[in-house]
């Protein structure tokens, strides 16, 4: 039965690459991948299989779907250093009135959009109890404990940018590379061409991290197949509710944007009869930089905002502050994480969740598997296992098309508030 059971699972993983070979969307291999694994975890669990060959196909099941799992925390550092100095240079370009005007009000709205989504996020998760009953590879208690407030925050601080690189403080690792890009923006005021050569290097580092990344999120629907396997029939209703709460908490920011729109002039129904085509794009395309075109032109020709804000802040909103991806969704994971190892969650730990959160926005939106990157920042700055993001890869292709929605919406809503703000 154990070599029977072998034979196809590595039969499945040979179907799955001819699948890629054949050009099958990635979406569809996923689910696939989802199905196949919780039907193989469920035989294994349910039939007359003995104990000792059901250690082994566990083992077997975990070795393919923890590999994935470290590819995946390879990218962290290379992606989150790479891609938040180069949003930073980014900035830069822009003039220095539209830079203290619009670029200040732009982040500032993002960053704290995106502070008040993780809130909500992790507010829905405690009252849909995400994670409870949830076995995941690699779970365990955070080797340390929560020290306080003050201690918190000045672990936070990059007082060795390389240790914190070598241990997982990534939060250390964003205000660092804010600290670089900041220093180069300094520099090309003073000397652009003693610039020059660090932003080339930082911009070819940032596209080499996204191939990267690319390479490694093809592997995901192996990844997903071995940790379904593992224990996916254990979790089929947890994944369940996590998906209806991230859909409940998505409803609600965006309900929040509307609240925003209304207290600027615009009436909800006119906002959306104005709006929809750029929302659904996002619903399917799933892509805030596909969508892009399609936002600035709704933002220039119905709303007649000007010219650069339609422009920009699109754009910025693509590099950074996703209310979804990097406020929602991975202050949900930390519910999710934080049930299953048993840690309390208090106040304090939601205002800390939301500041980190906003903070690694910062240039992670836009590259490949943007809320899995969003979500490890915060996963590994509170030592919590990183396994949770493996089990949400297995349904999130149901929820993304929501989340990219929620992310345009929001962009959207900062458009038309700064615009209305500078017009004030």
């Amino acid at each position: 039965m154990q070599i029977i059971i072998t034979i196809i699972f590595i039969l499945l993983l040979v179907l799955f690459y001819v699948l890629q070979r054949k050009q099958v969307s990635f979406n569809k291999r996923v689910l696939l991948s989802l199905v196949l694994g919780l039907l193989l975890s469920f035989y294994v669990r349910y039939f007359p299989v003995p104990a000792g060959q059901i250690n082994i196909l566990s083992g077997l099941f975990r070795f393919v779907g923890s590999a994935y799992l470290a590819l995946l925390k390879m990218l962290v550092v290379p992606l989150v250093f790479t891609s938040i100095v180069y949003a930073m240079l980014k900035l830069g370009k822009a003039s220095i009135n539209t830079f203290k005007r619009v670029v200040s009000g732009t982040v500032i709205m993002l960053l704290l959009m995106t502070g008040i989504s993780a809130m909500i996020g992790m507010g829905i998760g405690v009252l849909f109890h995400i994670g409870d009953g949830l076995h995941i590879v690699g779970s365990r208690t955070p080797p340390h404990h929560y020290g306080g407030l003050v201690d918190t925050l000045l672990g936070f601080l990059p007082s060795n940018p390389v240790a914190a690189m070598a241990n997982g403080n990534t939060i250390a690792l964003v205000i660092f590379a804010v600290f670089i890009g900041f220093a180069v923006l300094l520099l090309q005021q003073l000397d652009s061409k003693k610039s020059e050569y660090f932003h080339d290097f930082i911009e070819s580092a940032f596209h080499v991290s996204k191939k990267l990344a690319v390479l490694v999120i093809e592997l995901t629907p192996y990844g997903v197949l071995g940790l379904m396997a593992y224990a996916g029939w254990y979790n089929l209703i947890g994944l369940v509710s996590f998906v209806i709460a991230m859909y409940v908490a998505m409803l609600i920011v965006f309900s929040m944007h509307l609240v925003i729109l209304m207290m600027i002039g615009y009436l909800p129904w006119r906002y959306l009869r104005s709006a929809y085509p750029a929302l659904i794009v996002a619903f399917l395309t799933r892509s805030s930089f596909g969508t892009l075109p399609v936002t600035e032109e709704i933002l220039l020709s119905r709303f007649k905002i000007r010219q650069s804000i339609a422009t920009f802040t699109p754009s910025i909103g693509a590099t950074m502050g996703m209310n979804a991806c990097a406020g929602i969704f991975p202050a949900m994971l930390v519910v999710m994480a934080m049930h299953i190892t048993h840690q309390p969650i208090t106040l304090t730990t939601v205002f800390i969740v939301a500041g980190i959160n906003a903070i690694a926005s910062l240039g992670i939106s836009g590259i490949p598997g943007t809320a899995f990157i969003a979500a490890s920042v915060t996963l590994t700055t509170l030592g919590l296992p990183y396994a949770v993001v493996g089990l949400a890869q297995g349904v999130d292709p149901l929820v993304d098309m929501g989340r990219t929605v929620v992310n345009v919406n929001g962009v959207m809503t900062t458009a038309l508030t700064v615009d209305k703000l500078m017009k004030e």
